[in-house]
């Protein structure tokens, strides 16, 4: 969790370096964009939750089958980002934990007879355990002895010594410790045998939020570093980190060749608006490329203020940026981590301004993160079980399946009116799914479809998972749904 981690440069970002709209410059539409797609054919969009915390500490999540049904009925997300750890997977230089991976499958399958779609995503934050959070075993830091003293609030354990040599060593991957990422390759490798036949694995994250070490400058939390220049955090993307991705790939193309490959840009600035410099990477599977774009998103100033002010223009920075980035990589978009404590002043807003820009960018998201919590917390759901009131913002109707080619879609949420706009594409068979969540229409809904091209158009609504089936006559021009409440 991005802002978090760097909190304490909230300051500096608003004394010296305060930004505003007039910094911002979007593009007015987002770029063409390929598709994630099911075995139809059909367009995925991808909502759901990281699961969970709990993994951190090396352990599977602590969820059972009510945690799933929560999931996929109560909120219908299709997608679950699903936290592993290195230090679980290889807590021996070359000897993996197969009884951990099978406690994974075991959830992972749970997942798949729901209907939910698993993303395993291999996590760190600061590191590792030792230095108070999670990622790499012991027996893989290589911090040269320098000085580690616990900090209070622990994101700013990134800048102490040892942790910030530790990546050092790690990135050199021609240095006396190329092991490091070796080791790392291998045990991609390793996730990706065992999880290729694996039903309801939709791809690997390759690293959680990569932290460029000594070459990270605390400047772009104020999104104040030349877009022309780069400085250190160009250097670093061009020269270390797409070649970490370049093998990262490698290894797990020969552990799974079809899977999706998420990555992600370097930590920090990125989520909070700043550029990023990681040029386009290949994939080295036969046939077309199966890799997708996962940035995070975290106001550094709103979390460390609780307050999403009016001169916040961190997601409006972070569409116009990410635009350029998907102009570079031309693959899909997932947002692979955004969330907050929902006592932020003014948090509904907030979640609806990221929201509608994660429409508009045809982005699917993963929440962060699930887990019980009271109504302050960043928790979609209570202690009891029940709903946080935030849930009615973050469950809402999208299009979990698109026979065709999506161009737009929408919801506006004082109307609780849903829009999307889809071409006909060949080879797709199967109907259009949009999930229609009860909470927003209590008395039911009406469909409009323009136009009717030769008079009929089927729907089918699946009450006990809330998805609308709509099967659309084929047309020449693009079918614009429109669902509004009775």
């Amino acid at each position: 969790m991005i802002a978090r981690r760097i909190a304490f440069l909230a300051g500096l970002a608003t004394t010296l370096f305060g930004c505003t709209a007039d910094d911002v410059k979007p593009s007015p539409t987002p770029p063409p964009m390929p598709w994630i797609h099911d075995e139809q054919g059909r367009a995925m969009t991808l909502h759901g939750v990281n699961v969970d915390m709990g993994a951190k500490q090396a352990k599977v999540p602590a969820i059972d089958q009510t945690d799933v049904d929560r999931i996929a009925k109560t909120w219908g997300f299709d997608f679950v980002r699903y936290l592993i750890v290195w230090e679980a997977v290889e807590p021996q230089p070359n000897q993996y934990d197969d009884a951990y991976l099978n406690a994974v499958v075991e959830q992972i399958g749970w997942f798949h007879d729901a209907g939910v779609s698993v993303l395993v995503d291999v996590h760190q934050d600061v590191y590792a355990r030792k230095f108070c959070c999670d990622g790499a075993p012991e027996w893989a830091i290589r911090d040269d002895g320098l000085p580690f003293e616990l900090q209070s609030l622990w994101s700013f354990n990134y800048f102490q010594p040892a942790v910030t040599r530790a990546f050092d060593n790690f990135w050199d991957a021609d240095g006396p410790h190329a092991d490091l990422q070796q080791h790392y390759a291998d045990m991609l490798r390793h996730v990706a045998q065992r999880m290729r036949d694996v039903p309801g694995v939709i791809g690997y994250d390759v690293m959680n939020e990569p932290y460029p070490g000594s070459d990270f400058d605390p400047l772009e939390a104020a999104a104040r570093v030349s877009k022309e220049d780069g400085g250190t955090s160009r250097i670093f993307d061009e020269t270390k980190f797409a070649p970490f991705y370049d093998r990262m790939i490698a290894a797990i193309r020969e552990g799974d060749p079809d899977r999706w490959i998420f990555f992600e840009p370097r930590f920090g600035a990125a989520a909070n608006g700043s550029p990023s410099w990681l040029p386009a990477l290949r994939d080295t599977r036969s046939g077309e490329p199966r890799l997708a774009y996962a940035p995070h998103l975290y106001s550094v100033i709103a979390e460390a203020n609780l307050d999403y002010a009016k001169t916040d223009v961190t997601v409006e920075r972070w569409e116009a940026e990410r635009k350029t980035d998907m102009e570079r990589h031309l693959v899909p978009l997932v947002l692979g981590e955004w969330g907050f404590s929902w006592s932020t002043v003014d948090a509904n807003r907030y979640a609806e301004d990221i929201l509608s820009m994660s429409d508009r960018m045809r982005a699917g998201w993963a929440y962060w993160s699930y887990g019980p919590g009271d109504a302050g917390s960043w928790s979609l759901y209570d202690g009891t079980g029940a709903d946080n009131p935030q849930a009615d913002i973050v469950v809402r109707p999208y299009p979990r399946r698109v026979a065709g080619v999506p161009q737009a879609w929408a919801y506006e949420p004082n109307t609780r009116i849903f829009t999307l706009d889809v071409d006909d594409a060949p080879g797709v068979s199967g109907a259009t799914e949009i999930v229609v969540p009860a909470r927003h229409y209590p008395t039911g809904f009406v469909i409009t479809v323009n136009p009717d091209a030769d008079g009929t158009w089927d729907s089918v609504f699946d009450d006990a998972r809330g998805v609308l089936s709509l099967t659309l006559a084929a047309s020449s021009t693009t079918h614009h749904v429109v669902i509004a409440p009775k």
